[in-house]
């Protein structure tokens, strides 16, 4: 299948961050602005639909950041100082563990349109990757980053199942963290086993699909470790990749191509994308191709809505083009 999806949280629209300022300023209700917020999904979820994305998301128009909802929502932790998102403009609220960490209710379906979410499509749910969120987070109870990591792995399959119950067919977890800064060579094939032996845990009995989605980094510094985790999918931020590293790999899973780049306001010449996502499933697929997604190679919500829309337009265009060229 050559699909296409996006990867993150999206920006809120214009008319929704006039409703939150005046919010703040204690000019309009709660009810109001609850009212703009289910508008703006409704609005994004429209622009996902009509454009023929693979699986919808609500937006997660929400969410403050990755890791906000599980901050606020997991007893033991607590939300602490802002830090700053990667190397972006951006900020995040880091979740400080205080105690032990139990999940005493769904998190993510609490915060998602799920009234929204249309009947006749699969849906899309995104969570942050346990290793990830305990690379954020600040351990003040557990003894070791080991035992924190297995923990949230725990979790992250109590909420994937939770998802599923709910009508999820496809959870992606997002793991920046793995690929932003490179592994000590030393500690490199040890550190990407636990995550390994973590994902087996969050993934473990899941009746969905997961993709493992990485941004910020270097992919290719993974391999082939990345090619044993236990997921259906990978996903690969290409503005950060070294391509030509990354085609010496043969692949048995499906792939993410984050060939739409977030961090940009300019829009990609869709041709161009195509050929590169070409030689890439050429290279990595030398007999059988797996499923492949264009994709943005982070979330959206860099950008301001409108252009987001173009985003969106050209990873539908892309997929399409695509499965011509592939598949004639």
């Amino acid at each position: 299948m050559i699909g296409c999806y996006v990867t993150g949280i999206l920006p809120r629209p214009s008319e929704l961050i006039e409703k939150t300022r005046a919010y703040e300023r204690k000019r309009i209700s709660e009810e109001e602005l609850e009212k703009s917020f289910s508008e703006a999904a409704e609005t994004v979820i429209k622009t996902q639909v009509s454009k023929g994305l693979t699986y919808i998301t609500d937006g997660m128009l929400r969410w403050q950041d990755l890791l906000r909802p599980f901050a606020e929502g997991l007893k033991g932790v607590k939300v602490g100082s802002l830090a700053r998102w990667f190397n972006n403009n951006t900020f995040y609220r880091k979740p400080i563990i205080v105690d032990s960490i139990e999940r005493e209710r769904d998190i993510i379906k609490d915060i998602t349109y799920l009234d929204k979410l249309p009947r006749g499509h699969p849906w899309k749910a995104v969570l942050p990757a346990p290793y990830t969120f305990i690379s954020l987070s600040e351990n003040r109870y557990y003894k070791d980053e080991t035992e924190l990591l297995f923990k949230l792995a725990e979790i992250i399959n109590e909420e994937i199942k939770s998802l599923a119950e709910a009508g999820f067919k496809y959870v992606q977890l997002s793991d920046p963290a793995l690929v932003y800064k490179p592994l000590k060579p030393k500690m490199e094939k040890d550190r990407l086993n636990l995550v390994c032996d973590a994902l087996k845990v969050a993934v473990k009995g899941v009746p969905v699909k997961v993709c493992l989605q990485t941004f910020f980094g270097d992919f290719s510094e993974i391999l082939p470790n990345a090619l044993d985790f236990p997921v259906d999918d990978l996903g690969i931020d290409f503005y950060e990749t070294n391509i030509e590293k990354l085609k010496a790999y043969s692949f048995e899973k499906g792939v993410s191509l984050g060939l739409v780049d977030s961090r940009s306001s300019l829009v990609e010449n869709e041709e161009e994308i195509v050929k590169t996502a070409k030689e890439v499933i050429e290279a990595v697929y030398p007999s059988k191709t797996r499923d492949v997604f264009i994709s943005p190679n982070c979330d959206l919500e860099f950008l301001p809505w409108k252009r987001a829309e173009e985003k969106i337009r050209v990873i539908s265009e892309v997929a399409k083009k695509l499965g011509g060229v592939l598949h004639g």
